[in-house]
């Protein structure tokens, strides 16, 4: 017997905030699918709920539950034989996806991992104007990755996925035909300095990070056969960058710092660049007014994220222009990317 549902309308305001009030449930659900391998097992196949319980050691009448939970987020469905599949969106989710498309499985446990006691700190951020993270580990900056291997490791591998998402766009643009040496400044595991390199062979290109992101580097590197052409030093951008190069890259770096930090950093570039050198910014752009959007929603999502983690921001076009100017640099073009991030290109002027 089939209990009569009651319909609510779809632009109940009510029922929004509801949703969104106990959104949290959701990045914990994903968290324990990733954790058990749920994923990657189901990858194979159908599977029966005895059967994964025994696999991932755990409660059967639990896992079951958290399963129904999985189908309401898309990640699988359940069969009429009771036995649970993977979906196409599911499969994201893998270690190496079905479609051969980006995991997502990294993000998931950096944000339901060491980002998640971060954000219960948020209103302290809001009222302070300062990191949650600083005040919760007592350091500074990205100096908690060098306490703790294990959270830097996590941390580059969440970081690929958002590079991976935009890489073949940013690999595609016209102006990499007339480069022929590229500095990715922060470039962490290396994943966008692969891209551009391998779309194009003409390309020399140098990754400046930490030196915890070297060994996802050189994997990476490797993996890609670019050992030639890409390679990676580790060193502190506040303090200098290799110089000469024709082309500088920052991406997602000057939104984790305050206005001042900015200035340091592209000063430091500037140094380095020569004459007429490009710089290129890859950065959510934040536009006048935020909207009921999903695109507004992330960048909203990213703006507190930086403010509680390093007590940065996302910025507008006009403010990253006030920021390019006294530094030495004029914005040439703007391209927008299908994800949140625009390409900002701008020349060193004299």
């Amino acid at each position: 017997m089939s209990l009569p549902t009651r319909r609510r309308r779809r632009d109940d305001p009510t029922q929004r905030l509801v949703q969104q009030i106990t959104s949290c449930w959701r990045t914990q659900t994903l968290l324990t699918a990733v954790q058990l391998e749920l994923p990657d097992r189901l990858a194979t196949g159908p599977g029966d709920v005895q059967q994964l319980a025994d696999a991932c050691q755990c409660s059967s009448d639990g896992l079951h539950r958290l399963l129904r939970a999985l189908c309401t987020l898309q990640v699988c469905r359940e069969r009429r034989d009771g036995r649970f599949e993977l979906t196409a969106s599911g499969g994201a989710l893998c270690r190496r996806p079905p479609d051969g498309g980006v995991s997502l499985r990294a993000m998931v446990i950096w944000w339901g991992g060491p980002m998640w006691p971060m954000w219960g700190e948020l209103s302290y951020s809001v009222c302070s104007g300062r990191s949650a993270r600083a005040r919760q580990t007592g350091l500074s900056n990205y100096a908690f990755l060098g306490q703790q291997p294990e959270v830097a490791a996590q941390f580059h591998q969440a970081m690929q996925v958002m590079t991976a998402l935009i890489a073949p766009e940013v690999a595609r643009l016209d102006l990499w035909r007339d480069a022929h040496e590229l500095i990715d400044v922060g470039g962490g595991n290396g994943v966008l300095a692969c891209a551009v390199a391998a779309a194009h062979p003409h390309l020399t290109v140098t990754v400046l990070d930490r030196a915890d992101a070297e060994p996802g580097a050189a994997a990476l590197i490797n993996h890609h056969a670019l050992a030639g052409r890409v390679s990676f030093v580790a060193g502190d951008f506040f303090a200098a960058v290799p110089a000469g190069a024709d082309c500088y890259l920052l991406k997602s770096i000057l939104h984790n710092w305050d206005d001042a930090a900015c200035g340091r950093i592209l000063a430091t570039v500037r140094q380095a660049a020569p004459p007429a050198g490009q710089l290129l910014l890859v950065e959510r752009v934040r536009p006048a007014r935020l909207r009921p959007s999903s695109h507004d929603e992330a960048l909203a999502r990213t703006d507190l994220n930086m403010l509680a983690g390093l007590g940065g921001r996302e910025r507008s076009l006009a403010e990253f222009a006030a920021l390019l100017g006294p530094a030495g640099f004029e914005i040439t073009a703007v391209s927008p990317t299908s994800h949140e991030f625009s390409v900002i290109v701008a020349r060193r002027v004299d």
